[in-house]
């Protein structure tokens, strides 16, 4: 003889469905106004840096306008104390060679200031992208090495 499952069994598998169900539906909704939340924010932050120096850097004058053949070695050869000393290459600056930490230094600065006028505490969490990463962050190691 077959027994079956008393009714009550297939409400309680039927609840326990739906409640997971809904669970699953408010989690992805909640994710998906954060997220985009997140974008908005990361939005206003790339509007503020706007008055980064590395914005302007490709209107300057090019390295190849600058520099003469004649003094290319010495070039190459400071390009590669730079990148022995610093384990980054460096910047052009539209004038010489620098250190990215210099030059990304002033950066940083105005990052610091979008931040306070965006109320970001924690850039890496609250930020997409590139401006996530802890290079970005005023309070970084990376920067907190260099006072």
């Amino acid at each position: 003889m077959e027994t079956s499952k008393p009714p009550q069994n297939n409400l309680i598998m039927m609840i326990i469905a739906t409640v997971a169900l809904a669970a699953l539906l408010l989690a992805g909704v909640l994710r998906e106004r954060w997220w985009s939340s997140k974008g908005q924010l990361t939005a206003q932050f790339e509007e503020c840096m706007e008055q980064a120096p590395f914005k302007q850097s490709f209107s300057q004058i090019r390295p190849e306008d600058v520099l003469s053949p004649d003094n290319l070695q010495e070039h190459f050869n400071e390009f590669d104390q730079i990148f022995q000393a610093t384990g980054l290459p460096p910047i052009w600056n539209g004038e010489k060679l620098l250190s990215w930490t210099t030059y990304h230094r002033e950066s940083i600065i105005i990052a610091k200031s979008c931040h306070t006028k965006l109320e970001i505490t924690q850039p890496q969490k609250q930020l997409h992208g590139t401006y996530g990463k802890p290079v970005w962050d005023p309070n970084s190691p990376i920067w907190l090495e260099d006072h």
